[in-house]
């Protein structure tokens, strides 16, 4: 009776066995053995020994079946991402409408006190210097010249005055209230801004949100807006530019043999097992069938 049931149960060990020596020798080992200048056979391991191959493989399927331009606007643009982008801009301004704590403690607490500080000091440096240009470039000294010019024109008629201040002294005059507002004009803006950038940072967000809370919604439909143009026309320059497949090339080959065997088994860990049992099940079978021969 005992027959009966040994061959099977051999079989059934033996395919256990071997379907898991099989599925080991696939990782390990991990390294090349050698005796001298001899590599022993299959050292090392499938995976180890083929890993660069292997990782361009699954990099150049990354990037052109699963994160390819198409396939990635296509998920971004879909309704359940621009759903899932809308609620959280809808959480973000309730938030700032009952946020009690000023701007300045809100961007601090971001991106933290001494990267505000200093784009606060840029901005006022920076538009200062702007706006001075631009004065200068629309040549507000010979605007305010002119105007001047005519308001003396109208209320003395032409006398001997008005007479002297002809386009050329006008002009010369203007240039030189160009370069005053050049020299001048910056510390006086720098200041200016600075009061303004205070009183807007030091207010509360929420006092803030509701004074613009009529641009809400606009302001929501505009980042909707942006965030599909982005998609639509900057996304395949912006896969280009980062190169995925190299990306993923790179860090599968950057992984050690352990590392790489322990990503392998979290993801086919059931897979592999079912192998395993079976290759026991099988055996099992086949010892069966022999009794019958």
């Amino acid at each position: 009776m005992l027959k009966y049931f040994l061959a099977p149960l051999l079989g059934g060990v033996i395919g256990y066995i071997t379907n898991d020596l099989a599925i080991r020798m696939l990782f390990r080992p991990r390294r090349e053995i050698r005796i001298g200048k001899w590599r022993v056979p299959f050292t090392p391991g499938l995976i180890p020994r083929q890993r660069e191959r292997i990782a361009a493989s699954i990099g150049s399927v990354v990037s052109s079946e699963l994160l390819d331009p198409a396939t990635l606007k296509d998920t971004l643009l879909s309704e359940n991402v621009l759903s899932t982008l809308r609620v959280k801009l809808d959480e973000l301004f309730h938030g700032w409408s009952s946020e009690t704590r000023s701007l300045r403690e809100k961007l601090s607490e971001t991106a933290g006190e001494e990267t505000v500080r200093h784009y606060e000091e840029r901005l006022r440096a920076k538009g200062a210097d702007i706006i001075s240009e631009k004065l200068v470039a629309a040549d507000a000294g010979g605007t305010v010249m002119r105007a001047a010019m005519n308001s003396l024109k109208e209320k003395h008629g032409f006398g001997l005055l008005t007479g002297l201040m002809d386009d050329t002294v006008t002009q010369s005059l203007g240039g030189r209230l160009n370069r005053l507002i050049a020299q001048n004009a910056p510390s006086f803006l720098e200041a200016e801004i600075g009061r303004l950038e205070d009183e807007l940072l030091d207010q509360p967000v929420s006092v803030l949100y509701e004074k613009y809370a009529d641009k809400a919604e606009p302001l929501k439909k505009r980042i909707m807006e942006l965030y599909r143009l982005a998609v639509e026309q900057k996304l395949s320059q912006a896969l280009a530019a980062v190169n995925i497949e190299q990306m993923v090339t790179d860090k599968i080959n950057a992984f050690s043999p352990e590392e790489l065997e322990a990503l392998i088994l979290s993801v086919m860990k059931k897979e592999l097992r079912a192998i395993v049992l079976l290759g026991a099940l099988l055996g099992f079978l086949m010892g069966f069938i022999n009794l019958l021969f």
